[in-house]
């Protein structure tokens, strides 16, 4: 369950945090499961809690043992404290007229902007699936790199790693995708700069 509540909060939470903000968490459909969080009269449902820890995790097993081990109880009850906080704080600055500020505002742009682009990555990943060849290949540069640094000795045999090598070759592959995805976004919605602003090297 530690892995799970790594992941919530230290990678997703911003994401999340930012979808609470936006009004996105909120589910778009009836649902008439129980309240767990009453939060200055706006719900936070059980369905939709389980909706919210499922886009958390990319593994649908992990997400299920977090919403159902009896150990992981007390991890559920910290996210469900920090999404109730979330909508909480969110509410108060709509309370205060803080999220009209304009400076705000730009902010909640560019932390939108990078949701939607991690949300496009991991999208795309989701379909990287390498060939048993691509893979062979990956393998073989890494091990011809470790020969290079003088570490041959104990490197296991392909087999032995095979089940590894998918998710190393997507990290490997993280860069390419980021470039794809932009030069697609620029296709789709061109962007014009200033030629006093734009950066050294651009088109």
């Amino acid at each position: 369950m530690s892995k799970m509540t790594h992941r919530a909060g230290l990678i997703a939470m911003p994401a999340l945090f930012l979808a609470l903000a936006l009004g996105c968490g909120k589910a778009a459909k009836p649902d008439s499961s129980r309240v767990i969080a009453n939060i200055g009269g706006s719900k936070l449902t059980e369905a939709e809690f389980q909706d919210i820890v499922k886009s958390l995790s990319p593994d649908p097993k992990e997400a299920q043992a977090f919403l159902t081990d009896a150990a992981a109880r007390n991890d559920r009850a910290q996210l469900a404290q920090r999404i109730a906080m979330s909508r909480a704080i969110t509410t108060y600055a709509a309370q205060t007229g803080l999220d009209q500020d304009p400076s705000v505002k730009r902010q909640l742009e560019q932390q939108q902007a990078n949701v939607y682009f991690q949300a496009l990555m991991k999208k795309r990943m989701a379909g990287m699936n390498p060939t048993d060849e691509q893979l062979q290949a990956f393998y073989k540069e890494r091990v011809e790199a470790l020969k290079a640094q003088g570490r041959a000795q104990g490197i296991p045999p392909f087999e032995t790693v095979k089940s590894q090598l998918p998710e190393l070759w997507r990290q490997q592959h993280m860069q390419t995708l980021s470039d794809q995805i932009q030069n697609e976004v620029k296709q789709k919605v061109p962007v014009t700069l200033a030629d006093d602003y734009r950066p050294a090297g651009a088109e």
